[in-house]
């Protein structure tokens, strides 16, 4: 499979194939996977810090005082 990528404009429902790939397409069957460049998010990616910030860890109270005793247990219990 051979992939070919250029940018164009929707007109009527009719993509303008580009002149210098006219010919090397005309008459071949094709998949065609069309991509918004005008998404309304764009440049509103979330970071994976944003991402991160937002995760919330159910524990004990004093997890991040006795860490250890939790990670490798407590062996006066």
């Amino acid at each position: 499979m051979h992939a070919i990528e250029f940018q164009t404009t929707v007109h009527d429902g009719i993509l303008q194939i580009p002149l210098e790939h006219q010919r090397q397409l005309n008459g071949r069957d094709l998949r065609v996977v069309v991509v918004d460049t005008q998404t309304e998010d764009a440049g509103e990616a979330e970071t994976l810090f944003a991402r991160l910030r937002r995760v919330r860890i159910a524990g004990p109270a004093d997890l991040s005082i006795d860490h250890d005793s939790y990670v490798i247990g407590n062996q006066d219990a």
